[in-house]
């Protein structure tokens, strides 16, 4: 018996042991009680891991929201077009910060136009299938947070714009706003017109990349010329992209009571035949500003691709007028807006007079660098084997053109130089025979 009542008491001694470690563990989940005893922090935790994952669901959720009213992909855009003029016409090297300021600034006030234009279309986006899910008419947003969202960005981008870049900038940001609000959204349902309105209020920030550089000295630079070109190729670009967004959904824009040539074309070819003086001109552009001297023979070499393209997808449109033909052309010209955007910016320039600093020994061909408003040039006195004995003619400096381009551009060009295989055949025959590397001065 008394064996019997010691074993007893060892084992509720065991028992009471194995409680109280239970008990010390359980702030660590580790337990040795039986398992239905329940972790102390388990039910703690889960209420607090709940709350993050909606917290950030909701964050999440907001943002996708304003992105769709500030039509996001349509603004990267918008703010992707103001980047060449800036690179091409800067007078020195690139100032990230104005980069910064000029595209963001871009964005926030292109956002602010896509939202103040969708609070005024709101009854008829309702209407249309392609919009009807928008923030607004879908009622995930209400008018008075898109106005507030509207004014916010707006004024912070047009902010940015002058004090990161220039005043002249935020007067074309705000031109903008003003003709593609007042002007572009009330006749869109008043006159079929209403397109080459939109398009002059879409290529404006085109000249906001020149004005970041240049401010209001651009009226007098000698990249006037070039601003105009960009400027009116966009025009020019945006006729044809909206006509074939226009009879890609053309029952929808019947529907919200647009007002639009290709609402009236059942077949697609008065569409294709409406694109087609727009696309010729825009083949021929290039050349011409090569032709003028304003740009290397390598832009319209350059651009022969994404033209033929373009047209390629047009003909097939033309041939046979169907949804999936009219998005390729749609889609293509996405693709040549880009690649010419990247051209022009590759190879845009200014050829003008230049008077060089006076060599020691004119008639050596040494190299004399200019330093110019706009940029950097480099050219080369002329060359004369015969020795200059005339003092007058020794007065005189020696003027010949020069080519004016960013300094960013002559560090890429030397890079390239440095492995280009035209340029090493060149060196190992001694320098004998011009370049034959596509990126050297003598071929641009």
């Amino acid at each position: 018996a008394d064996g019997l009542i010691s074993m007893w008491v060892a084992l509720r001694r065991s028992s009471a042991l194995r409680t109280r470690l239970a008990w010390h563990e359980g702030g660590r989940c580790r337990t040795l009680a039986p398992k239905a005893l329940p972790c102390a922090t388990t039910t703690a935790v889960a209420p607090v891991a709940s709350e993050k994952d909606a917290s950030s669901h909701d964050t999440k959720r907001s943002l996708g929201l304003y992105w769709k009213l500030a039509k996001g992909k349509l603004t990267v855009w918008v703010s992707l077009s103001a980047i060449p003029g800036y690179l091409v016409a800067l007078p020195g090297a690139i100032d990230p910060t104005v980069l910064a300021a000029l595209v963001g600034g871009t964005f926030l006030t292109s956002a602010s136009a896509q939202t103040m234009n969708q609070i005024v279309e709101v009854d008829r986006d309702g209407k249309m299938r392609r919009t009807m899910q928008r923030p607004l008419p879908s009622g995930q947003l209400t008018n008075a947070e898109a106005a507030r969202f509207a004014a916010m960005s707006g004024s912070l981008g047009l902010a940015t714009l002058s004090l990161g870049a220039t005043p002249a900038t935020a007067g074309v940001a705000a031109a903008t706003m003003a003709t593609y609000v007042g002007l572009y959204t009330p006749l869109k349902v008043r006159t079929p017109y209403n397109t080459h309105v939109g398009a002059v209020s879409g290529a404006l920030p085109t000249l906001m990349g020149f004005t970041a550089a240049l401010g209001m000295d651009l009226l007098a630079s000698p990249w006037a010329p070039h601003a105009l070109w960009l400027f009116g190729m966009q025009v020019l670009w945006q006729m044809p992209h909206f006509y074939a967004l226009a009879w890609l959904y053309k029952r929808d824009y019947v529907r919200g009571g647009y007002n639009m040539f290709p609402l009236k074309d059942e077949t697609g070819h008065l569409t294709a035949a409406m694109s087609k003086p727009y696309l010729v001109a825009l083949c021929a552009m290039p050349w011409g500003l090569s032709a003028c001297g304003l740009a290397s023979w390598m832009l319209p070499i350059g651009a022969i691709a994404p033209s033929a393209l373009w047209w390629r997808s047009l003909r097939a449109f033309e041939d046979k007028p169907t949804t999936t033909s009219c998005r390729r052309f749609f889609l293509g010209s996405l693709s040549y807006l880009l690649s010419l955007l990247a051209l022009f910016a590759a190879f845009a320039k200014v050829e003008q007079s230049a008077l060089p600093t006076r060599d020691q020994n004119p008639t050596t061909g040494s190299e004399a660098t200019l330093a110019t408003a706009g940029g950097s040039t480099t050219g080369r006195t002329v060359e004369d084997s015969t020795m200059i004995t005339d003092p007058v003619t020794e007065a005189l400096p020696v003027t010949e053109w020069e080519t004016l381009e960013p300094r960013w551009r002559e560090k890429m060009r030397a890079r390239f130089l440095s492995a280009c295989p035209h340029e090493k055949v060149r060196h190992y025959l001694f320098g004998i025979g011009k370049s034959g590397c596509p990126m050297s001065r003598e071929s641009l």
